[in-house]
């Protein structure tokens, strides 16, 4: 085995190119010597295109390997010291010539075949301790997450009863499966009645630790093909950029080379007269042989190939998929554990001989494979494919931005901010934090305007973003992010004002009953002072402000996308809706209007060419208290529009946002309801319990906390989670998690909130729980502020630099 130079850089994502490209590779045990002889020559033909340093983990999106396939595509992708492929493929031939006789010791003399006979019914054939020795010495601590390409190993838990695919695509989601190469190595090669199953423990970065009982994976995928086509199938599903544009039903774009370990169909060494005799004992041991395996595995591979066959001739692509496999194999060279120096040379031989066979593939017709006519050798097949593997991995490379890199830091900036009342305090004393990190690194004249895309608030936070987007008359932010708090400190006490003496109550609850908590007038008028006549299309970056409208039914969402958008010439008209250019202060209102506590908001727009609109508007948090999914989607929108305010970045390419989320808290932690309580609640009791709204509170909770998982999902997923900070405070309780108890103690207690919320350490919803957990090793929220407002600084210097008129995204 010979060290190689890290030369080559590691194959760029299909995204970059025009196929996925996966090779996969049969279980069989000493059999696994002839895939290992068809891959040393398909490699041999990679070198000659593209240099001795080519190695197959170069070329492949994906290397899946079922038993000694599995090892196979381990010792093919794991890393050296030098970053680059553990084994040629030419080594895998002399590996199993030296290990195959210790791992499968073949007894002689006199009483052997009594012996054989004895151990295989009172225990496994071989007891493993070489097998396992030998793999922990050559694998020994790399981890799935190391390989240099994305591998699939399938094996079956014998406790579950049910298969577990080790898949590079799933140790992020999945972090238990992120185990050693040599135990899912001696996993999948732990073949029933011939090796032991195999027992062992992984305890994954957050200290969990599960269990795993696994036999060969020929149990569940010996041919594991379409494993590894699902397995990438699953990722175009979930829109994995490093896919796009490919779609999930796109097979037509893969290109797949299938290598067999050999099988005896030919020979027909059983048949149903021998098999109706035979009981336990007959299925399990047949003149050397194990039928009852032999049908499984062969049932399983033939099956596999199949439907691989049928999916790709629909398609009219057969000549994408090369299944190299011989059914003539007869005698000794059959046996997946005759490990004599004969046979296994023998087996080199079936190998080389099967470069000389024509191209078979699969009749449709009668499920049988046949030669392919004009087909040439499977020598020749490789050829071709070798020159297919080189082209693609040229195109990515030429493509790739890691060899001709995009305008650096082509982000879309987007800030978000709940719903939630006077709570709204809470993210005034984050971003006046932020704001003021920006102005230490651009100056005091720096505003949360000049740097983000768009800026999206729903009810309370619908009025934070129109403040600080709506021009002044120096065409600058109306108010500064510190501006906020005194603003609420101020104002809050006359928009929710508090009953005070003995009937205090008794009126709260009669008002409540018989209309809305509070009139809503002083509201309206400041809204209206400060924000006068300015309308959408003024504010000085994008804005998103959801609403509901109570007539229509549906959500009404102001958008600047919606209301002005300029596209080239070249690009196809795109319908706006100047309807929805109205006022500031009644968009602010209308998203403000919060069923029970102020009235719903009824006004009229009249847009340029004189066509008046109505709306009846709610509080948007109804449809959408936290808004930063709305304010994906709109940005979102424009990309598949084309708009060239965003070129090149892609419709899909949420790896390009960076997204700040702020919460405005809530009592989750304090559990003030439970079902017994609930249950004997009628309409009065969902929606007045004790100065609270429950019916208010589960509607916007759900809403806000989906918001968090669908785009926690997004980022995780793809490994972009450090773009997407989401502060929120999950422990109020008491008078701060209501949402109108604007007493000067209890607004005061909230700027505290605030402030112990930036000490607090940044969490992130775990997929598996739906819950947000503190992240490890992630700092405080003020140090992730920090390190966002330093990438916000970069990002905006070279968009000065970029165009001598910066006007963001707008």
């Amino acid at each position: 085995m010979e060290s190689t130079a890290p030369s080559l850089l590691q194959i760029q994502p299909p995204t970059y190119g025009n196929l996925i490209t996966i090779l996969s590779i049969d279980g069989g045990g000493i059999r696994g010597i002839i895939p290992g002889t068809i891959l040393a020559y398909l490699e041999s033909q990679l070198q000659e295109l593209d240099g001795e340093d080519a190695r197959l983990a170069d070329y492949f999106d994906l290397i899946a390997g079922t038993s000694t396939g599995g090892l196979v595509t381990a010792m093919l992708t794991a890393p050296d010291e030098n970053n680059r492929p553990l084994f040629a493929a030419k080594d895998i031939k002399p590996f199993y010539l030296e290990n195959c006789p210790n791992i499968f010791k073949q007894k002689r003399g006199m009483f052997a075949s009594a012996r054989k006979l004895f151990k295989a019914v009172t225990g496994p054939k071989y007891d493993g301790k070489y097998l396992h020795s030998i793999v922990r010495e050559k694998l020994g601590e790399k981890r799935l997450h190391q390989t240099l390409t994305n591998i699939v190993i399938p094996t079956f838990d014998i406790k579950r009863l049910q298969p577990t695919i080790f898949s590079s695509y799933e140790v992020k989601t999945t972090p238990s499966l992120d185990a050693r190469l040599s135990d899912i190595c001696i996993g999948t090669s732990a073949a029933p009645t011939y090796l032991p199953a195999y027992y062992f423990k992984n305890q994954d970065k957050e200290g969990n630790v599960r269990e795993f009982n696994l036999t060969d994976g020929g149990v569940a995928a010996n041919n594991p093909a379409l494993v590894a086509i699902s397995e990438v199938t699953k990722q175009l599903f979930k829109q994995n950029p490093d896919f796009f544009p490919i779609k999930p039903m796109d097979f037509g774009r893969f290109l797949v080379i299938s290598i067999g370990t050999g099988s005896p169909r030919i020979e027909q060494k059983y048949n149903a007269k021998m098999a109706a005799k035979w009981g336990v004992l007959g299925w399990l041991l047949n003149g050397g042989s194990t039928p009852l395996i032999d049908v499984f595995t062969q049932a399983s591979q033939d099956m596999v190939d199949l439907h691989i066959s049928v999916v790709f001739q629909a398609l009219h692509s057969e000549n994408n998929y090369l299944r190299i496999q011989d059914d003539t194999l007869s005698g000794t060279v059959s046996s997946v554990d005759t490990a004599t120096k004969e046979n296994l040379e023998n087996l080199v031989k079936v190998g080389e001989g099967l470069l000389k066979k024509p191209v078979s593939r699969v009749n449709l017709d009668t499920g049988l494979s046949e030669t392919v006519e004009n087909g040439g050798t499977n020598e020749e097949a490789l050829k071709k494919f070798a020159k297919l593997l080189s082209d693609e991995r040229r195109l990515r490379e030429i493509r790739s931005p890691a060899s001709k890199p995009p305008t650096y830091g082509d982000l879309i900036t987007i800030l978000s901010i709940d719903g939630g009342g006077i709570r709204g305090i809470i993210p005034g004393t984050i971003l006046a934090y932020l704001e003021s990190q920006l102005q230490e690194l651009d100056g005091e004249d720096a505003r949360l305007a000049d740097y983000f895309d768009v800026i999206a608030g729903t009810s309370t936070g619908g009025l934070v973003t129109a403040m600080l987007t709506a021009p002044d008359e120096n065409n600058r932010p109306l108010f500064a992010a510190k501006d906020i708090k005194p603003f609420y400190l101020e104002n809050c006490p006359k928009i929710f004002p508090q009953k005070r003496g003995l009937l205090a109550s008794a009126q709260k609850l009669f008002k409540a009953v018989t209309g809305p908590k509070y009139d809503g007038k002083y509201l309206h008028s400041i809204v209206k002072e400060k924000l006068g006549e300015k309308r959408l299309n003024q504010t000085l970056t994008n804005i998103v402000i959801p609403t509901f409208d109570i007539k229509r039914l549906q959500p009404t969402i102001f958008s600047s996308y919606e209301v002005l958008l300029l596209l080239p010439l070249y690009l196809s008209p795109v319908k706006t809706t100047p309807s929805l250019d109205a006022p500031l202060s009644d968009i602010c209102i209308g998203t403000s209007a919060a069923p029970t506590y102020l009235p719903a908001y009824f006004f009229k727009n009249q847009d340029k060419e004189g066509n008046v609109r109505e709306f009846n508007l709610t509080d948007g948090g109804v449809a959408a208290n936290n808004p930063a999914l709305v304010a994906i989607s709109e940005v979102t929108k424009q990309l598949f529009r084309q708009n060239p305010d965003f070129f090149p970045i892609k419709p899909m390419d949420f790896g390009r946002f960076l997204v700040i989320s702020i919460g405005t808290g809530s009592p989750r932690m304090e559990q003030k309801y439970n079902a017994k309580m609930a249950a004997k609640w009628g309409i009065l009791g969902w929606l007045l319990n004790d100065g609270s709204t429950p019916l208010i509170d589960v509607f916007t909770q759900a809403s806000q906390d989906m918001v968090d998982v669908h785009i926690s999902v997004v980022f995780q997923a793809l490994h972009s989670e450090n773009n997407y900070l989401r502060i929120q405070d999950d422990t109020l309780s008491g008078t701060v998690s209501s949402v109108d108890t604007a007493t000067k103690e209890n607004l005061e207690n909230l700027v505290k909130v605030g402030e112990g919320l930036l000490k607090k350490s940044v969490s992130r919803v775990n997929l598996d729980t739906g819950l947000s957990e503190p992240v490890v090793n992630g700092g405080t929220n003020e140090e992730a502020l920090k390190k966002f407002a330093k990438l916000l600084s970069d990002e905006r210097r070279l968009r000065e630099t970029r165009s001598p008129c910066i006007k963001g995204l707008k």
